[in-house]
């Protein structure tokens, strides 16, 4: 048994509608994009980059080492005078008060 063409299978109804709302979808409208950062994101980007300075920065100052050498290569820590000595023990007191 062969059923041929029931109904106007062949033909979509309502296709002229689609036609028309697709070619309305497809007019283009110009304008501008804009963008904003919150905040929080420019605190973060801003932390960012201090973090990765401290990272890059080295720990021990080579400056002061060297300079710290050369004074002990001359002599200048073998005898303390008072007025360093009296620096130290306010520095060890002061640690002792802290813990």
């Amino acid at each position: 048994m062969v059923i041929d063409k029931i109904g106007n299978i062949n033909k979509v109804v309502g296709s002229e509608k689609v036609r028309q709302n697709k070619a309305q979808d497809t007019k283009v409208t110009q304008g501008q994009d804009t963008v904003s950062i919150s905040k929080e994101a420019q605190q973060a980007q801003e932390m960012s980059k201090v973090v990765s300075t401290v990272r890059q920065t080295p720990d021990v100052r080579a400056d002061r080492v060297k300079e710290v050498k050369a004074k002990m290569a001359n002599g200048d820590y073998d005898n303390p005078g008072s007025e360093l000595l009296d620096k130290v023990a306010e520095k060890i007191a002061e640690a002792l008060v802290r813990t």
